[in-house]
């Protein structure tokens, strides 16, 4: 059973290096097999955009749905920008690896409609050669269109920034003076699970991540993507498929959801558990007993 763990490096006050160094080292020692970094460029108070993630399987019954909520009453919960990846993907990684020694990292997600594709692939070759080749590359859209309006990017070309960058990657990596040439390409998963996302995965990466989809729309994705994988004459074995999922619930209930998603053929879970600087190693033991990870 392969879990990673998504978590919300802020920057704040209680999340300095320290922290990053034995949070990672934590998550290694309690099984995991990666750790997922979010990515977001601006920060604003307030958004017009509407956040595409509000509701998360329920987990005693992963095939239901359930808005989540701040408290009894409240207005459905809309993921504030703040919550998520304040400091670099890249380098943040970088120095993950370097303590510890199986760990996978990864990005979840880069925003790559606002990334320069040739600036890209030398940090990812850097970054492949630091880690030891223990990094994945997530790569996704986004949803604000305030973040795209601060980095000089209409968003209205999202969709084909992204598309056109996500092929070019490949091309460069290969290309000759490039400094990937000779060395396999990280793993690219695309995120989400769009129309547009699903056939861009199928077409152009090696590896699919969609988020908080009960189990029926997963399994319903997912028969698509092997489709698509089948019109392009790709191998679904060198696919990798990530089921990403907000976690919420009693843990006794977790291994049950985690498998059954496994089971519908995902190759791995990544789970955001919502911990706190005081909280984490205490969550990340008792899931992994609940999963059964530890060695």
């Amino acid at each position: 059973m392969r879990v990673g763990l998504v978590d919300l490096f802020d920057g704040s006050a209680q999340r300095d290096l320290a922290y990053l160094r034995a949070f990672a080292r934590t998550a290694e020692e309690a099984g995991f097999s990666s750790l997922w970094l979010p990515e977001h460029l601006v920060f604003f108070e307030e958004y017009d955009s509407a956040y595409p993630y509000p509701a998360a399987p329920n987990p005693a019954n992963p095939e239901v749905a359930e808005v989540h909520t701040y408290g009894a009453g409240s207005a459905p919960r809309v993921e504030a920008a703040q919550e998520q990846g304040l400091l670099d993907v890249l380098q943040t990684a970088a120095e993950l690896c370097r303590h510890t020694t199986r760990l996978r990292v990864g990005s979840s997600v880069l925003l790559l409609p606002l990334r320069d594709p040739r600036l890209l692939v030398r940090e990812l070759a850097t970054l492949d050669l630091l880690t030891g080749g223990r990094f994945d590359l997530g790569v996704g859209v986004g949803w604000s269109a305030e973040e795209y309006a601060a980095a000089g990017v209409p968003f209205a070309e999202r969709g084909a920034r992204f598309e056109r960058n996500l092929a070019a990657i490949s091309e460069l990596w290969a290309g000759e003076g490039m400094p990937g040439t000779g060395r396999p390409l990280p793993r690219v998963l695309v995120g989400g699970q769009s129309r547009p996302a699903i056939r861009r995965a199928a077409r152009y990466a090696t590896g699919w991540y969609p988020w908080n989809l009960t189990t029926g729309d997963f399994a319903r994705h997912l028969a698509e993507i092997e489709a698509g994988l089948r019109e392009h004459g790709r191998s679904r074995a060198d696919f990798h498929v990530i089921a990403g999922l907000r976690f919420h619930g009693a843990v006794a209930d977790l291994r049950p959801a985690v498998e059954r998603y496994l089971e519908l053929g995902a190759d791995s879970v990544n789970l955001s558990l919502r911990m706190t600087p005081a909280t984490y190693p205490d969550t990340m033991r008792e899931v992994s007993r609940a999963l059964g990870l530890a060695a």
